[in-house]
């Protein structure tokens, strides 16, 4: 072999070589595949629609970089639908390539083409995306994984929402330091790992309450991730390792809307009584 072929063909296989194995070969999740010198740190973010929410554990395969300091070798997310206290797995992402979802007219409409309709609750597959949401649905514009949420403060065996009111209740004038308190039951502890927090979103009357890392490097496994369910009576802790046997349905045929159903009783109503007065106007004849 000529040297002037030999040479670069033998510096693209010093190059892989040497490259680390894990750099495209990370994941984190119940069943991690790491190196023996990486971590990995979780991420939730929720994004609710009406009485039901998505959520994303977005995670990150940390280890030393080029400067010694933590920097990710790869990252991922895995996707769940949770409505009624339920979750189902909606599937996952690694590297570059990200799901997106927006809540549009009754429906939470997927990147990928799904649909999920939550009175089933049930999905349908490779549906055209309405025109004025495509926008919504990629990296061309400021989309939005999460809705607004709040501070959680552990303190012994209760849990203090800071910044909101509870449920009912009128302040006048309104106050600057609202406090939902949440106790805990005598069942549940919650024990949270140096670095991390809590913070609640707000659902339907109740709230989402989720770990939250404090650093960017904060080391927090699959099993330190915790999200609560508080649904104005209990808190209990949602289980994400079952949840990945559990898929939505696919629909028979897609549900009605109900604002859709409310005007089709409407209008057959009108003809229905068009029709009436139309026969007896025929008889009076």
């Amino acid at each position: 072999m000529n040297w002037k072929v030999a040479l670069p063909v033998l510096w693209v296989m010093l190059l892989v070589a040497t490259q680390p194995t894990y750099a495209t070969g990370s994941i984190c999740g119940p069943h991690p595949v790491l190196a023996p010198d990486e971590y990995c740190t979780f991420y939730p973010f929720i994004k609710t629609g009406e009485g039901d929410a998505i959520i994303d554990l977005s995670w990150d395969a940390l280890g030393p970089g080029m400067s010694g300091l933590p920097t990710p070798s790869m990252v991922g997310d895995y996707y769940f639908y949770f409505k009624d206290g339920r979750l189902y797995y909606l599937g996952n992402s690694t590297g570059a390539y990200d799901l997106f979802y927006v809540f549009h007219d009754g429906l939470w409409y997927l990147s990928d083409g799904r649909v999920i309709y939550p009175e089933g609750p049930c999905i349908v597959e490779n549906v055209t995306i309405p025109e004025k949401i495509k926008g919504e649905l990629c990296l061309c514009s400021n989309v939005s994984i999460k809705s607004k949420s709040y501070p959680v403060i552990l303190k012994g065996s209760t849990l203090q929402i800071v910044g909101i009111a509870p449920p009912g209740s009128i302040e006048l004038p309104p106050l600057k330091n609202l406090t939902y308190m949440i106790e805990l039951p005598e069942n549940l502890s919650i024990d949270l790992p140096p670095n991390v927090t809590l913070r609640a979103t707000p659902l339907d009357g109740g709230f989402l309450i989720y770990t939250q890392p404090m650093r960017f490097d904060t080391p927090l496994n699959w099993s330190e991730v915790r999200v609560f369910y508080y649904d104005g009576r209990t808190l209990r802790i949602l289980n994400f390792t079952e949840a990945f046997k559990n898929r939505l349905p696919l629909c028979e045929t897609p549900p009605r809307k109900k604002g859709n159903v409310a005007y089709g009783f409407a209008l057959g109503t009108v003809l229905l009584g068009l029709m009436v007065w139309k026969i007896r106007e025929i008889r009076q004849r």
